[in-house]
């Protein structure tokens, strides 16, 4: 239990790091950086894979045209799609969920494009399907102890070629979803589910801190809104559940 722990806190400090490796950079990194992770996993994850590939490389594409702020909080939807569909949820509970989602990214796409916030409404868009594909992919993919090794050599590619933000967090990603995939084979606790709430979470709390990043208000509330609703959802289901199980 004691290595499970030290390495969730490894784990949660990876995203930190890549964060604001990914802040410093200011989202211009090569798309490279966000595919590594992705070639790592593919020859053994089927079609997982090839969605988590193409998801990522989308991803990566619209960094330098977004304010990382943004590309950042839409992370938060991993959590909230984890309880949406979970074992406990319902069709009401998806719709309702899908309305609060539509909603406030909606919000923010009619900001930018009125000019309030900087960014592009298509590229709002373009990441926050990608953020629901990588979601699915993670959902849908085996883990295996296999793994494409040699496209780790294309980290050191990056950190030789001048891109050292860019191979950090390339580095960061991989050591994510390693621990990830070793995490339930220390003990039964759902670390995974775990994960799936702090790395977002610490990762935007990151940059939040940072004082050389600027959040614009209409994104932290987004965040906070969304986040919330995530952590609402999942209560009031637990709290069904147990009242479920007493009668």
């Amino acid at each position: 239990m004691v290595i499970s722990i030290v390495q969730f806190v490894i784990t949660a400090l990876l995203a930190v790091v890549g964060a604001r490796a990914l802040s410093i950079s200011g989202g211009d990194v090569p798309v490279l950086a966000m595919v590594i992770p992705a070639l790592w996993i593919l020859p053994h994850s089927g079609v997982a894979g090839f969605l988590l590939l193409g998801a990522m490389a989308v991803y990566g594409f619209t960094l330098p045209l977004q304010p990382i702020a943004m590309s950042l909080s839409v992370w938060i939807l991993f959590p909230l799609l984890m309880v949406t569909f979970s074992r406990r949820s319902s069709i009401y509970v998806v719709i309702t969920t899908a309305a609060v989602i539509c909603t406030m990214q909606l919000g923010i796409m009619v900001t930018q494009a009125e000019g309030k916030i900087d960014g592009s409404w298509t590229v709002t868009l373009a990441q926050t399907l990608s953020v629901m594909v990588v979601w699915y992919a993670s959902q849908n993919w085996s883990s295996s102890s296999q793994h494409s090794w040699w496209t780790l050599a294309f980290i050191l590619a990056l950190y030789i070629g001048g891109w050292t933000h860019a191979a950090l967090i390339a580095l960061c990603i991989v050591g994510i979803i390693a621990s990830a995939e070793t995490l339930p084979k220390f003990s039964k606790f759902k670390w995974n589910k775990l994960l799936c709430w702090t790395l977002p979470t610490v990762g935007f709390a990151a940059i939040v801190a940072a004082p050389d990043i600027e959040v614009p208000n209409p994104v932290f509330v987004v965040w906070i809104f969304l986040l919330g609703t995530a952590w609402a959802t999942d209560f009031v289901l637990r709290s069904n559940e147990r009242e479920q199980d007493g009668d």
